[in-house]
């Protein structure tokens, strides 16, 4: 009795070390396994780790003016933020580039000194120029296009703009407006921007609106630190202000947007991919078929097996602060096997359709691959060894909604009666949501297809 009760302990120890055994001698396609080395330059930024040149751009029109003046009377709850700001931003520049240069600008750029950066927290900083009527100067709305020709020109520095972004209408529709051709440049040069957007205490004169009267019951506006350069400048800069600046700011009372074509922080590679990111249910085993050595996701398989599903979400892969990518579709590239111990006996489909498929609810990217009604997996055949090399692609990225902050922050000229009839105590960006309308549509045009997740499977079907 007792011999029979030995065989079949036996027997199951004989199969474990015969899997063990054959997965320290089974042989991966050589283009498998280059999947694996391309992950060395995964998440490796091209971006040089010398630090850039940092060029500062302050706007001086008067309609900037109230950020400075101080009113104990003013009861707004947010703090005076512009003045921090200030104060800080050279300090912060340091940080992060080698050599600093300051500059003021409304409708012609003034190079300053550090010592004069600091009278920026001074209304003496903010006045007319001499080329302006004095009947003008009110009105006068910065020539924000000037300052982005010169980022264009020099995609090696790390650019600074502060500003109100009140933004003439003409700078939208006007042929002569360079603008949008600089805006495309710079993304073509692979610099990305930032949008940091803070309110702030407002004791003054809202000028520059289109009917070119003024307003003067705001108690606070926001102002916008725009910054261009290599992604991860941008990204340095504004978590330097959020831990050492606005560190104290509500969280609705800022904001930050990164337009970029490098979307992508954490990709997950064959490498990196988790093994409990891929799982399936009845019929699929989990199994040993390959070297430990490769991270694959191993089952064995039975014709009626549940799916292998998998979900990633898209907040964890991109980097914060971004439109999300979207329009998803897959690319698989199939071996099989009767004997995977021999290098020579595996056969290639390239471009498996069906195999795997996908689908996104707004960041959670699902995947489904295999299954007992997948039409593509039930030409499989028994006793064979299939190994799947699959790419997620994202083709295209998604505009902004609604209540996108940007456009809550915003009004038009079509508003501005409307708006001055409410007397609001936070008063709104001129044509800010057509400034990021433009930046999207940009970003969206540039956009090339890019794989943020790619995964190895193997699997025996029995």
């Amino acid at each position: 009795m007792y011999k029979y009760c030995l065989f079949p302990i036996i027997l199951i120890h004989l199969i474990l070390f015969n899997n063990v055994l054959y997965a320290n001698t089974a042989c991966m396609p050589p283009e498998a396994i280059e999947s694996y080395n391309q992950d060395l330059n995964i998440n490796n930024s091209n971006e040089t780790k010398n630090k850039s040149d940092g060029f500062v751009f302050i706007d001086q029109t008067l309609s900037m003016e109230g950020f400075v003046l101080r009113d104990e009377n003013n009861i707004a709850e947010e703090e005076y933020n512009y003045l921090k700001a200030m104060d800080q931003l050279p300090f912060q520049l340091s940080l992060i580039t080698s050599n600093q240069a300051f500059h003021k600008y409304s409708n012609g750029i003034e190079t300053i000194s550090s010592d004069e950066l600091f009278a920026a927290t001074s209304s003496d900083f903010y006045n007319c120029p001499a080329s302006v009527p004095q009947s003008d100067c009110r009105n006068l709305q910065s020539d924000l296009e000037s300052v982005l020709n010169i980022a264009a020109m020099n995609p090696e520095g790390f650019y600074v703009i502060v500003t109100d972004l009140f933004l003439r209408n003409t700078q939208f529709f006007d042929p002569k407006s360079s603008i949008k051709k600089s805006l495309a440049t710079v993304f073509g040069q692979n610099q990305s921007i930032g949008i940091y957007g803070v309110k702030s205490k407002f004791n003054g004169r809202v000028s520059g609106l289109p009917s070119g009267g003024v307003y003067e019951d705001a108690n606070s506006r926001a102002f916008y630190i725009i910054t261009i350069g290599k992604k991860n400048e941008v990204l340095e800069f504004k978590n330097n202000l959020e831990q050492d600046v606005f560190t104290s700011v509500n969280e609705k009372d800022k904001n930050f947007t990164i337009y970029t074509n490098d979307f992508v922080l954490n990709t997950v590679s064959p490498k990196n991919m988790k093994k409990d990111n891929l799982y399936s249910g009845n019929g699929a085993e989990k199994t040993v078929l390959f070297s430990e050595e490769y991270n694959l996701h191993q089952f064995n398989l039975n014709r009626k097996h549940d799916p292998l599903v998998a979900a990633f979400d898209l907040y964890t892969i991109q980097i914060p602060n971004t439109i999300l990518l979207t329009d998803f579709t897959t690319e698989v590239t199939l071996w099989q096997s009767k004997d995977a111990s021999k290098c020579n006996k595996w056969q290639k489909f390239a471009g498996v359709p069906n195999l795997v498929s996908v689908s996104q609810d707004s960041n959670v990217v699902s995947i489904e691959a295999f299954g007992k009604n997948n039409m593509a997996a039930n030409k499989f055949k028994k006793k064979r060894y299939y190994l799947a090399n699959i790419k997620i692609i994202a083709n295209d990225i998604g505009l902004n909604d609604k209540d996108f902050w940007l456009n809550n922050w915003s009004f038009t000229s079509v508003d501005e009666a409307e708006i001055v009839q409410t007397s609001p105590v936070f008063f709104p960006t001129l044509n800010l949501s057509k400034f990021s309308t433009m930046l999207s549509n940009i970003q969206k045009s540039e956009f090339t297809g890019i794989i943020p997740i790619e995964f190895n499977v193997g699997v025996l079907i029995n």
